[in-house]
């Protein structure tokens, strides 16, 4: 099984290059020390817990909310912090007592992935 923060590095590193950024001028504009962000790109820190931190930095990387990628990145450092939800949708989570309900009944019902992706289309269609 490959490392949690390794996966979270090289994802966040891929990022970085796509979007034009050298290592040290992305440092700069995320307000890292450029070693701190090397050591993040390989694995040796997790990701900020902080979801604020997280998403400067996705607005740094030019990450659109709501965007796959931008989710991608929450997802996978909420992996590598062992978080029980990523750091986007924790404040809904949070405000919305019904979210466990949700999450709960979707468990006991035992939804494959495709039952819960049809679940995600109905949502999206009628809401």
């Amino acid at each position: 099984m490959a490392n949690p923060n390794a996966v979270f590095g090289a994802y966040l590193r891929e990022l970085r290059l796509k979007a034009g950024f050298g290592l040290r001028k992305f440092a700069e504009v995320a307000g890292f020390q450029p070693s701190n962000l090397s050591n993040l790109e390989r694995g040796k820190l997790r990701p900020p817990r902080d979801p604020e931190r997280l998403e400067e930095m996705a607005d740094a990387l030019g990450l659109v909310a709501g965007t796959p990628e931008r989710q991608k990145l929450y997802d996978l450092a909420a992996r590598a912090q062992k978080a029980p939800l990523p750091a986007d949708v924790q404040p809904y989570a949070r405000s919305h007592q019904l979210v466990p309900v949700l999450l709960r009944t979707a468990q006991d019902k035992n939804l494959t992935d495709d039952e819960l992706q049809e679940l995600i289309q109905h949502i999206n269609e009628h809401y």
